[in-house]
């Protein structure tokens, strides 16, 4: 069943249950679809159909979900623009997925108006007084003169065009047909009667799927514009929500918020998280004051989710970057070098195969093809599996460093970096050595009134791994370099150490 046709058959089955909340609006289901309707029938009215491209970059925005269903719902290609990258690779984003328009928020006017060149048309998600915008419309005057009559459902092969985070390259358009929403409800145990709540970025995979996917099944969902630890815990509390997606450091920050003292949540049964390490520290937290609601999962743009962890399971699987058993409806082989299957226990290539993987890189064949082994996929993720059948994350092929000719995995010695009383999160990166190939360098952030020193850290680390594996050097930094999905990125932190060392820092 596709996303809107799921939305159409759920405005007849619960007309009057709430679909979208957003701060004091809300609308029904049946309220929603004929939104959506009314969006259908502008955009078409605008010129715009089958396979084009419609590029977004807002905010979290009630008429950001409309869109997504609209332009899905006569078979357009939406193409959500992360809005925390630099304007030359939002500018490649438009260019190489040929995008026909763009969507604005209010928050991204300015981008708009330095856009307008290079696409047919820009429209504004918010109504825009007179004078303002330039060369930017205003899509609900649109809306207000379109029909919210019911419209033909058409939506094309390619579903969505979702954009990799570009830790280390220009992002690559990756076109997605299929989500594996069924197979999402049945692992993860999202349901009709959630309330949802949502405050990780449309614009991200993460964002869409856990914002589509209650709305698919029936449920409520509570967007959030953008994520602020205080409010998010007021608002759990406040609408008793059951269920939401979270990365990590969203995770600490309301778990450090003065605010957690005091919050309840009573009501949740379930958050799902991902996108890197849930530290220790954090899970045990988390089931200190909501019980077992923890579920962590890895995925990736291209492959989509191929393992998760849940219930107990998150704490008795707490060491050693655990990610839990194969995803429903998903077969994962670990491979070696040459193609073959390694044994249990060793580390081999992560690669999946399953019914929702992406359909490829756009206009990239040969690089779509660097990502095949057979019919299974990989990104390059690194794991093993042990006996009773559990994946262990050991890092990617690029956080492999070197280190005297061995291979080390960089993970390893974060976590152990991180266990460290006074570390707040650490990072390690591969620097060129003449004498060990590449020399580990840990990247160390402290927590708020902390205290320690290189000699330290590199001795803590020395009594918890192989003494290969240590860091040979400590560098202190006040954060490290993200993109939004969480994701710390080791080729600007690379930079980042290489800048400070030549500097003399």
């Amino acid at each position: 069943m596709t996303f809107t046709e799921a939305l159409r058959l759920n405005a007849r089955r619960f007309p009057a249950k709430p679909a979208l909340c957003f701060g004091e609006s809300s609308w029904s289901y049946a309220e929603l679809y004929r939104r959506v309707c009314g969006m259908m029938n502008a955009l078409r009215q605008a010129g715009y159909g089958r396979d084009d491209k419609v590029a977004i970059l807002a905010l979290n925005h009630p008429d950001f979900i409309t869109a997504y269903f609209a332009l899905m719902g006569f078979g357009a290609v939406p193409v959500p623009v992360n809005y925390r990258l630099s304007d030359d690779d939002m500018l490649h984003i438009l260019t190489h997925s040929h995008s026909r328009a763009l969507l604005v928020d209010r928050h991204h006017l300015a981008h708009g108006e330095r856009f307008a060149g290079r696409v047919e048309q820009v429209y504004c998600l918010d109504a825009l007084q007179a004078g303002e915008g330039g060369r930017v419309l205003s899509l609900p005057e649109r809306l207000a003169a379109a029909s919210d009559a019911e419209a033909d459902l058409r939506e094309s092969r390619a579903l969505i065009m979702l954009h990799t985070s570009g830790t280390t390259s220009r992002p690559k358009g990756t076109l997605r047909e299929k989500w594996g929403f069924e197979e999402r409800a049945i692992e993860q145990g999202f349901a009709t009667e959630d309330r949802t709540l949502c405050v990780m970025p449309l614009c991200l995979s993460a964002g869409f799927g856990y914002a589509m996917l209650p709305l698919y099944l029936g449920a409520t969902v509570y967007l959030m514009e953008s994520f602020d630890a205080e409010r998010t815990l007021a608002l759990i509390d406040k609408e008793k929500i059951t269920a939401a997606m979270m990365f990590p450091p969203l995770l600490r920050r309301m778990m450090e918020s003065p605010a957690f003292q005091d919050f309840s949540g009573r009501s949740l049964r379930l958050i799902q998280s991902g996108g890197g390490a849930v530290e220790a520290d954090l899970r045990q937290a988390w089931f200190a004051k909501a019980g077992p609601v923890l579920s962590i999962y890895a995925a990736s743009t291209e492959v989509g989710p191929y393992a998760n962890l849940k219930g107990d399971a998150v704490l008795r699987y707490a060491e050693g970057n655990c990610i839990g058993t194969v995803f429903f409806g998903v077969e994962v082989r670990l491979l070696d070098d040459d193609g073959k299957e390694v044994a249990v226990g060793e580390v081999g290539e992560i690669c999946a195969r399953s019914s929702f993987q992406y359909e490829g890189y756009y206009n990239d064949p040969e690089l779509t093809d660097s990502t095949r082994r057979g019919e299974f996929f990989t990104v390059g993720d690194l794991g093993r599996f042990d006996a009773d059948g559990y994946l262990y994350f050991v890092g990617r092929k690029r956080d492999v460093i070197k280190s005297g000719g061995i291979n080390v995995y960089a993970p390893e010695v974060e976590e152990v970096l991180a266990s460290h009383p006074a570390v707040a999160e650490a990072a390690c990166i591969g620097l060129p050595d003449p004498e060990w190939t590449e020399l580990i360098c840990a990247v160390v952030v402290l927590k708020p009134g902390r205290q320690a020193n290189a000699g330290e850290l590199m001795g803590f680390a020395e009594a918890g791994l192989a003494r290969y594996k240590r860091p040979r050097r400590v560098m202190f930094a006040a954060e490290l370099p993200r993109n939004l999905s969480g994701r710390v990125m080791k080729e600007k932190l690379k930079k980042m150490v290489l800048d400070m060392k030549e500097h003399g820092s």
